[in-house]
């Protein structure tokens, strides 16, 4: 998919991009995944959907990894570089996996963020997700409490 607006496409992750979208992940997360976890969705095969951004001369600047379970959908992991943050990719990445989502039997979908992540938050309440409880202390790298999101399909 090509988003005309912004010369990036939207394309299915690859074992090439470990080591690129692990260095993408470290600009965006405080606490980043490394290449092995990554990896480790990738080889989630059909339950699984990681997909990445690229520029035209194939730069990544966002991903999401998410995956099913039975009726669940759950995002594990989503990243924009933050010189590309409210352009909307976030959104186009959110939609595009719920509606993959759907196609594989999801009914309900469900995430944790992080308390201060003002604007996923707002984010994933423009897109239907309501709070539902509350992870103490959830994030290792700060001790930071993690919002429980869930949303009907």
């Amino acid at each position: 998919m090509i988003l005309a607006d912004s010369g990036l496409r939207m394309r299915p992750m690859s074992m090439k991009d470990l080591a690129t979208v692990s260095a993408v992940d470290e600009i965006c997360q405080p606490h980043p995944w490394g290449p092995a976890n990554f990896q480790g969705e990738l080889l989630r095969g059909e339950s699984g959907f990681a997909r990445v951004f690229e520029d035209s001369e194939g730069a990544l600047s966002g991903y999401m990894c998410a995956w099913t379970v039975a009726d669940e959908f759950h995002v594990g992991n989503i990243g924009i570089l933050p010189s590309l943050r409210r352009r909307g990719l976030g959104r186009l990445l959110m939609e595009e996996a719920h509606a993959w989502a759907r196609e594989h039997g999801a009914r309900f979908a469900h995430l944790e963020v992080r308390a201060g992540n003002l604007a996923a938050i707002a984010l994933y309440g423009d897109l239907g997700y309501r709070r539902v409880g509350v992870r103490k202390a959830y994030y290792a790298d700060n001790g930071e409490d993690a919002h429980l999101l869930v949303a009907d399909l």
